[in-house]
């Protein structure tokens, strides 16, 4: 029941999204009305991030690369509603109310390995201990401690690349997100 209830959100969400309706103008224009007063205080709050994070985990299905590893751009995420944690993960790093609201210097795509030794890409904000996660794998914002992830890599949104928070001048891994922040700059459509 709980599977089908996701699946009916996502259905009725998705022409939202693409298409533009009415509800989701208005929920958008909201959404942008709290942004443009958080980025006078300089953030988004957390209840404001989770719904963001919970949201993109509603709409985009979990789906793992085939053989080769692919990074989707956020507009092939939104068209095909699938993708794997670097897909999702740069979409919501690219989201616009989270790119209005935060400084690039403070976003950060973060290649981990989980408590379990897993490896896992997640969005972080901010840096150290405290820094916030926005995670696939679960709706509610965590710290970076209490997410029990150990970053190995981050990127942050101007496509600096960096490990243990210190800047290394590249990371040849990471030319594929190079490549879409660039694509992004050019294109109008995202």
């Amino acid at each position: 029941m709980k599977t089908l209830f996701r699946y009916l959100l996502i259905g009725l969400a998705a022409p939202a999204l693409l298409s533009g309706c009415a509800t989701h103008k208005i929920k958008t224009q909201t959404v942008q009305q709290k942004t443009q007063v958080n980025k006078s205080r300089g953030t988004l709050t957390k209840s404001e991030l989770a719904q963001i994070n919970r949201q993109w985990n509603l709409f985009v299905t979990y789906k793992p690369d085939s053989l080769q590893d692919h990074w989707q751009s956020p507009t092939e995420t939104v068209k095909l509603r699938t993708g794997d944690c670097e897909d999702i993960s740069i979409a919501k790093m690219l989201d616009p109310a989270i790119r209005k609201s935060i400084p690039e210097d403070q976003l950060r795509l973060s290649y981990v390995h989980t408590p379990q030794g897993v490896p896992h890409m997640v969005l972080i904000i901010g840096r150290g201990d405290n820094a916030l996660v926005l995670d696939n794998l679960f709706d509610e914002i965590k710290t970076l401690a209490e997410s029990g992830y150990h970053p190995v890599y981050q990127l942050d949104a101007a496509g600096r690349v960096y490990q243990n928070d210190h800047f290394l001048e590249s990371h040849p891994k990471f030319e594929k997100f190079e490549l879409i922040l660039s694509e992004l700059k050019l294109s109008a459509a995202y």
